[in-house]
């Protein structure tokens, strides 16, 4: 398994980008040290709630503390953008980083963001699918004539393009069905997002499966997956502490909008009630975050856990606290062969 560490926004306009920059820099640098892989950052627009820096360059700033780690654009709002522009972004990104781009993609959910980019929402998902076809063209190196719907590039190939080869992977987003398979379809991966619960987050990996087969897809060799996780001195103080930290950072979630893109996979959205928070956080000592990740593992091929130590109002030296658990007491669990196996059939067993 790899892991990676989550620039999370937790910063309000109203607090100072020195503090929000010094905490992110401690945090991917001491990431590195315990033996994280990739670097994580999302994509937002005119969120007053929170201060989301464009990922493209913040991973590239980022880099400089953590040369060593992947960089994941986890997630652009591709339905918002110009595939052109991402492209040559991203490629970018690549080529200065030597080969370490994640491209991560989603729809986008949020009414005052099409808005601001006279964008019809429901026009998302072809604006979705056409943009990521502009984009592997643009990489493949070939010439380029594309005259789409709502793009249109002709001229001579590329001199911007990724080092990878053939091309970075491709994660796409999505929490319910459709994306799923459409991720399956589309994506090398699906990039699970923290809102289905636990039971859900398998049914959905079930349809992805499905999906591949279906299209005459190879499995996928990556499944990265973020869970909300903490780690305490027993279930119960983690149960209490998850319940309080969540209520804020879902409620933003809620008032963007995204309420409506979940289905029953996903289940109740929300952290309402005790129950709601063991459905979808992974909870507990070390050693019982290591078995329910390792169970995760087995049941469905995860193969990067994505890990978020931040939350708004969250005193950062807990979040570094976390961090420090997690890659001390949780990563070498996983990462032991043997012990791995025992901690799957520990899990097994307490389930």
């Amino acid at each position: 398994m790899q892991f990676g560490i989550l620039s999370t926004p937790v910063h309000s306009a109203a607090s100072s980008p020195e503090l929000q920059l010094a905490e992110h820099r401690e945090l991917v640098s001491t990431a590195q040290e315990l033996g994280f892989d990739a670097i994580v950052a999302g994509q937002h627009f005119l969120g007053a709630e929170l201060r989301y820096y464009q990922p493209v360059p913040y991973l590239l700033y980022l880099s400089r503390f953590a040369p060593e780690m992947r960089l994941v654009t986890g997630i652009l709002l591709l339905s918002l953008v110009n595939p052109v522009d991402v492209a040559e972004q991203v490629a970018t990104l690549d080529a200065l980083s030597g080969g370490r781009a994640v491209l991560g993609v989603g729809l986008g959910y949020s009414d005052h963001e099409f808005a601001a980019f006279g964008i019809d929402r429901r026009e998302r998902v072809k604006r979705f699918e056409e943009g990521l076809d502009v984009i592997k063209a643009l990489w493949s190196g070939d010439d380029v004539v594309h005259h789409g719907r709502y793009f249109a590039v002709e001229g001579a190939p590329p001199a911007v393009r990724p080092v990878q080869s053939p091309r970075p992977p491709i994660w796409i987003a999505g929490q319910t069905e459709k994306a799923v398979r459409r991720a399956a379809r589309l994506g090398d991966a699906w990039y699970a997002p923290p809102f289905p619960s636990h039971d859900g987050l398998r049914e959905l990996h079930a349809c992805f499966a499905q999906e591949r087969a279906r299209s005459g897809l190879p499995p996928a060799t990556q499944f990265p997956v973020r869970r909300e996780l903490l780690i305490a001195s027993s279930s119960e103080h983690a149960l209490r502490d998850a319940a309080s930290r969540s209520a804020q950072r879902y409620a933003t979630y809620v008032k963007w909008g995204i309420g409506g893109d979940l289905d029953r996979s996903a289940g109740a959205f929300g952290p309402s009630d005790l129950d709601h928070v063991r459905e979808h956080f992974i909870l507990g000592e070390p050693e019982q975050c290591a078995e329910e990740l390792a169970r995760l593992r087995d049941d469905v091929g995860m193969t990067d856990f994505m890990f978020k130590p931040q939350w708004p109002g969250l005193d950062h030296r807990e979040a570094m606290r976390q961090l420090e658990l997690f890659g001390t007491e949780v990563i070498p669990r996983l990462r032991d062969p043997a012990g791995a196996a025992d901690l799957s059939t520990q899990a097994k067993e307490r389930a």
